[in-house]
């Protein structure tokens, strides 16, 4: 059976699938590919080993069989690869990965494969790939002479024996796919071109017949130095395999609608995404070789394609999963071909996808049998959800919980349309949505620690775990901030010691990173990078203001942190120096405005005002006790706000995601600001909110959030990504789903880990309202009609009432005045 060890009970510390959350169960899978790897080998320019851009985006099919005289009474199995695979057993589909990870970092995905055994033949049969080229989702590990390449190892425990990858297991070049190439620097999803007539689609199953395949090549570690000759984990360059730590994604199956079929002009070049953006951007004519069919899901929706046809063999199918059916979408999205092998034609996408229309280039007397796609997002374990007096809030909270879903992979991501990137900044509204409406808290703990991957500086790259994880471009210092208050989020709400303090050093080399920037005034200034804040054109050359404000908000979290872990000395330096930021924050105060400027530049004060600051200020502690009122009366007044985003141009409806203002771009005021405040986008809103609650003005934040309504008008299953467009689903949107819950119903944890829980429901212009928010120990249930409140907690609970007033109850249902 190849790589196979008597189990007597498994020898001492070999991995059986039962318990092992540490990946330090001995592997016997070795790890192995088919011949050459896309290593080529050292050079006098790369003496450590290189990758050979020839060899790029390979895939192998790999296969092994075994024989079972009787099923066992348990089977698990584990598998890993460089980059990616697709596993099945006995024809059907396990299961796909690893999960997104650093370049030195590697996990191991195991899943219970029993009820896909059967006595006598069985076959383990996997799809591998190596990108070579950075994806959203990926980045090269730095490749040594052998490893770093291209590598798959799995293995099977069976009760008395485990069955592991190694020269006996077969394998074929996946030659029916052709290799692809990044469209460009923000475009990097690679299409996916299938010739079917090269792929037999039995190659799965059991009896088919490999005895032509080539023998599995077993790859020994080998390095300019150190230790040579291991085949197993852990090798150079990823150490021990971890165990995968969020569950494997899954969801419904969609199915989508044929919305038009029509003739249309064919392309003068043989390619999909020439041929598909020809079809889009020509009017539709009577006659033609090739049609263009628009199918409609109904939603935005993000998982693997499942397409059926029945066609003459080597006919062509291109297509594309867009947001909307214009070429400026496709300029953003993957596109695939499938050409007919004539029978059992199945096009399955083996990378995930979003968008809601599949657009569909196919040759005349194709027949579309089937248009399906199963979502692959992360597992929500719902609690009862937010319900209210206003309709149009409940459908909010709704709303945001789906967009929050779609941007659930194995990270949180932007979009699953346009990028599936893991921004370090943009996850802090996905991970306190989770927290407020998911009862599996799995991802909301991971995705900081994946995020935890700083630069030799100290600070966060933009995105971790991706192409845009390159040190070449520069990061968003904002950004790194934004992280620490997703730390923060765990701290109050798991109340897990081990895991804050594995993160908090990475915190203090961001705090720490800010350091020398602090001026003679005591402000930070002229940070290189991306300083963002938002969308909006918030100033932010010289000295930003609301960038010193985050920092402070970064080292008040730090410190809170830092004092309930007993780091006194930490607390105390950050302390030390968030007193010196609020020293030198009064710089930015305009007494005439009675508001905090935007900027400082050579000194002189600017001319805008933004919420952002305002925000920012209060929620970093430094706005004076007899100011507070005037921020409190400039944050409520909306008639002053207005927004505008560079995003606008750059939409599926609109000029795609090259063309257009540039995205960096900040002008010079040119509106009235005297008068007008420049508004938050929906990402930063979190913020807002965050400072109404601190000011008292929590019952604002009701009525705050049918500003969300508008995000609805031209997208209605999912928020798009700026009041002005964006992407239309984008998971730092999905604010007012916190904040209903954490805000309105008033649920949040008055100790580290919800040993206590707060309730002060605030519902603004609300007659009732109800909701569940989960904990460590279960869910809390509230419920607000007039004046009355009614919990049920498996915890303590501080009650405040509107007053400001106290009360402490048991655990369990009660009512009561509020």
């Amino acid at each position: 059976m190849g790589s196979t060890e008597p189990a007597d009970g498994h020898p001492a510390g070999q991995w059986t699938g039962r318990g092992d959350r540490t990946g330090r169960a001995r592997w016997v899978g070795q790890w192995v590919w088919a011949g050459e790897t896309a290593l080529g080998g050292p050079t006098a320019a790369q003496p450590y080993g290189a990758l050979d851009r020839s060899r790029f985006d390979r895939r192998v099919l790999f296969r092994k069989t075994f024989d079972l005289a009787t099923l066992p009474d348990a089977a698990a199995l584990r598998i890993s690869a460089d980059a990616r695979y697709l596993l099945y057993l006995n024809g059907q589909e396990i299961g796909t990965g690893p999960v997104r990870h650093g370049p030195r970092q590697l996990s191991y995905d195991a899943y219970d494969v029993l009820p896909a055994l059967q006595q006598g033949r069985n076959v383990i049969a996997v799809q591998a790939r190596f990108y070579g080229h950075p994806v959203p989702w990926w980045e090269p590990s730095p490749p040594s002479f052998t490893m770093g390449g291209g590598g798959l190892v799995a293995e099977l425990a069976l009760d008395d024996e485990v069955i592991g990858s190694d020269e006996s297991w077969r394998c074929q070049p996946g030659d029916a796919w052709q290799p692809g190439e990044p469209m460009g620097v923000l475009v990097t999803q690679l299409p996916e071109v299938l010739d079917a007539r090269l792929l037999d689609p039995a190659w799965t199953e059991a009896e088919f017949d490999d005895s032509q395949w080539l023998q599995a090549t077993v790859l020994a570690e080998h390095s300019i130095v150190g230790v040579s000759g291991a085949t197993r984990p852990p090798t150079e360059p990823w150490g021990v395999l971890s165990a995968r730590p969020i569950p494997h994604l899954d969801g419904a199956t969609r199915t989508a609608t044929i919305l038009s079929s029509h003739p249309c002009t064919q392309s003068a070049e043989d390619d999909p995404r020439t041929n598909l953006r020809t079809a889009l951007d020509s009017t539709p004519i009577d006659h033609g070789r090739n049609r263009l069919v628009v199918a409609d899901f109904g939603m935005v929706v993000s998982g693997r394609i499942d397409l059926e046809a029945v066609a003459p063999a080597g006919s062509v199918i291109d297509g594309a999963l867009l947001e909307v059916p214009t070429v400026a979408a496709l300029d953003s999205s993957p596109v695939f071909r499938y050409t007919i092998r004539g029978s059992n034609d199945r096009y399955n996408s083996t990378d995930s996808v979003g968008g809601r229309y599949l657009v569909l280039v196919v040759a005349e007397g194709t027949e579309i049998t089937a248009i399906q796609l199963k979502e692959q997002l992360r597992p929500r374990v719902p609690v009862p959800p937010f319900s209210s007096s206003d309709e149009r809030l409940d459908e909010i909270y709704r709303i945001g919980l789906r967009t929050v879903d779609l941007t659930a992979h194995d990270a949180y991501v932007d979009c699953p349309t346009r990028e599936q990137r893991a921004w370090t900044g943009d996850a802090v509204v996905h991970q306190s949505v989770d927290l407020i409406a998911n009862q599996d808290w799995s991802l909301a703990r991971w995705n900081p620690r994946l995020l935890a991957q700083p630069r030799v500086d100290g600070l966060l790259p933009m995105v971790v775990a991706g192409d845009f994880a390159t040190p070449n471009i520069p990061t968003i210092p904002d950004w790194s901030l934004h992280w620490i208050r997703s730390v923060h989020n765990l701290y109050t709400h798991t109340g897990d010691r081990a895991l804050v303090a594995s993160l908090l050093g990475t915190a203090e080399g961001i705090l720490r990173w800010f350091e020398p920037y602090v001026d003679e005034r005591e402000v930070i200034s002229n940070v290189p990078g991306w300083v963002l804040i938002d969308w909006s054109p918030v100033q932010v050359r010289g000295a930003s203001a609301a960038l010193n404000a985050l920092v402070a908000r970064g080292l008040l979290d730090f410190a809170e942190m830092s004092d309930w872990l007993g780091d006194t000395g930490r607390a105390e330096w950050a302390r030390t120096f968030h007193d010196r930021l609020r020293t030198g924050f009064e710089a930015f105060w305009d007494a005439d405005r009675r508001a905090y400027r935007d900027n400082l530049v050579a000194g002189r004060i600017g001319s805008s005002v933004s919420e952002h600051v305002a925000a920012a200020a209060i929620c970093g502690d430094l706005v004076p006790a007899e100011r507070k009122d005037d921020v409190r009366r400039l944050l409520l007044d909306r008639d002053a706000m207005f927004t505008d985003s560079p995003l606008a141009d750059h939409g599926g409806d609109a000029r795609g995601p090259v063309d257009g203002q540039p995205v960096s771009a900040r002008p010079d005021p040119e509106w009235d600001t005297k008068r007008l405040v420049v508004g938050a986008q929906p990402f930063f809103r979190y913020v807002v909110h965050d400072a109404l609650a601190l000011l008292d003005a929590a019952d604002e934040i009701a009525p705050l959030c049918l500003d969300w309504i508008a995000l609805l008008k031209d997208a209605p299953t999912a928020f798009r990504e700026c009041w002005e467009g964006g992407s239309y689903c984008h998971g730092w949107s999905a604010t007012p789903t916190r904040d209903l819950v954490r805000y309105t119903l008033g649920i949040s944890p008055a100790e580290p880990g919800f040993t206590t829980v707060r309730v002060a429901p605030r519902l603004g212009h609300l007659t009732h309202a109800k909701g569940a928010a989960p904990t460590p120990y279960g869910v809390i249930s509230v419920a607000v009609t007039g004046q009355r409140v009614e919990v049920d907690s498996p915890v303590p609970v501080e009650l405040v009432s509107r007053s400001g007033r106290t009360t402490r109850h048991p655990a369990g249902r009660f009512d009561a005045e509020i």
